[in-house]
């Protein structure tokens, strides 16, 4: 009799401990993986996805009230959407022409945002009633050229060399109206002597993808 009372007492004692072991799964661990897509996606790294985003980025660079600044930050979110773009048809292309485009996107981009750092440090005071005219006008049309993105746009292919192709070409048609803004209303001769050298490169390579 007691000894199996004993051996009843230790498997509900045994079975109490295994109850509380087992930890129970957060409610919300479910939901914060819904929301969270995994960022090894295909979808999420391809090179439209990538130019949409580096355009989104484009409308949120901070504006200075200084034209030839604001012109520099701008050139230089450009090479920087332009660069990644060229990592994902490097990391992912196989046409050797657009590969070789994109090589040279990166050492373009190592190379020129040295120089448009340099000059982004460069500001003026010119806070004059007119000045502040003109910079509003510069500010429409940077927007505008921004806005001209969803023109050139086109829906993905799921082939990296043509997805490359087309969301370069939009991204090097925004950039070469960036550039004719800052050459039209810039005033810092080594930033127009930059943006007279961007657009030539940009308008080469905007061929060379259209080819």
């Amino acid at each position: 009799m007691i000894p199996r009372f004993v051996v009843g007492v230790l498997t509900l004692l045994l079975l109490g401990a295994c109850r509380e072991s087992t930890p129970e799964k957060p409610v919300h661990t479910a939901d914060t993986h819904q929301r969270h897509p995994d960022p090894a996606q295909p979808e999420l790294n391809s090179a439209p996805a990538v130019a949409a985003r580096a355009q989104q980025r484009l409308r949120t660079v901070a504006r200075s009230g200084n034209i030839d600044h604001d012109v520099t930050s701008l050139l230089l979110e450009h090479y920087r959407g332009a660069q990644q773009a060229a990592s994902v048809e490097r990391a992912t292309g196989r046409d050797p022409d657009l590969r070789a485009l994109a090589d040279t996107l990166r050492r373009e981009w190592q190379q020129e945002s040295l120089a448009l750092g340099r000059l982004a440090g460069r500001t003026h005071d010119k806070a004059s009633e007119e000045y502040t005219r003109f910079y509003q006008e510069f500010s429409r049309d940077v927007q505008a050229a921004c806005d001209s993105a969803a023109r050139y746009s086109r829906p993905p292919t799921g082939n990296p060399d043509a997805d490359f192709a087309a969301a370069l070409s939009a991204h090097l048609r925004t950039g070469l109206l960036l550039v004719q803004e800052g050459i039209a209303h810039g005033s810092d001769p080594p930033l127009i002597a930059l943006a007279h050298r961007f657009h030539h490169d940009q308008l080469h390579h905007l061929r060379q993808v259209q080819a």
